[in-house]
């Protein structure tokens, strides 16, 4: 009995523990502040000069160059092409079979800096490609050209024979409507811009900052729940052990 009554308390105390970390979570998100007009960007920054608020905002990619493109052709702000390379290994004498193998490798990546634009104004984004859902947002063009010459560094196998392999390049394209939450603070300049990207998003997205707060904060209230009702047999179960003993 009191092996289950410590089992309950453990487990209860280990939910409450990892609900913490929920619990701030839904506290940053919801001191997000959501700013309608990118011009409004320069006026909270001037109300708060000592702090870097967390900010989200909603605009078009752009850019006053582009990336040259191998491929695509598109004009875009980030490309990045990789390439999964598929070869067979010729028999092996103690399986006597073919071994298939497969490998994705990065050709290039390319930047250049950008920024959103709503018509009211535009702010500098940096770091966005280390952003959760970053890659989501990108268009992607498949090709299946042979790029064999890529693969010679990679592969120095001599037994190798190469198959059909396929080319995947990844643009962000000017123009692309996007929501970004980030920390807003001032570049050397002076301009507003952001300066660490947190989350990014398709479109206009500015109330899945309030969807995702109001999930959040339902997991942490059933969790809290959870922990208190595992708690509470526990210790039931403890005490009727000690009356019973």
């Amino acid at each position: 009995m009191i092996e289950y009554a410590g089992l309950c308390i453990g487990v209860g105390i280990l939910i409450e523990v990892y609900n913490r970390t929920d619990k701030m979570k839904v506290q940053d998100l919801a001191s997000i502040i959501q700013v309608d007009e990118l011009k409004g960007l320069v006026d909270l920054l001037e109300d708060e000069p000592l702090s870097n608020p967390v900010v989200a905002i909603f605009g078009t990619v752009g850019s006053n160059s582009s990336v040259d493109t191998t491929r695509s052709g598109t004009l875009c702000v980030f490309s990045e092409e990789t390439a999964r390379v598929c070869y067979k290994l010729e028999k092996n004498c103690n399986t006597d079979s073919n071994s298939n193998e497969s490998k994705e490798v990065m050709l290039y990546r390319k930047d250049v800096p950008w920024y959103l634009d709503d018509g009211t104004g535009q702010v500098y984004v940096t770091g966005a490609q280390f952003a959760k859902g970053f890659y989501d947002t990108l268009n992607k063009y498949i090709f299946t050209e042979p790029v064999m010459e890529h693969f010679e560094r990679f592969f120095s196998f001599k037994d190798v024979q190469y198959v059909p392999n396929s080319c995947c390049e990844h643009v962000l394209e000017i123009g692309k409507p996007l929501t970004i939450i980030g920390k807003a603070e001032r570049d050397k300049n002076g301009a507003p811009t952001i300066g660490r990207v947190y989350q990014v998003f398709n479109g206009r997205s500015m109330n899945k900052v309030d969807e995702m707060a109001s999930d959040l904060k339902s997991i942490t209230e059933c969790c809290e729940m959870l922990s208190l009702l595992l708690t509470g047999i526990g210790v039931s179960i403890l005490a009727v052990s000690v009356l019973t003993a």
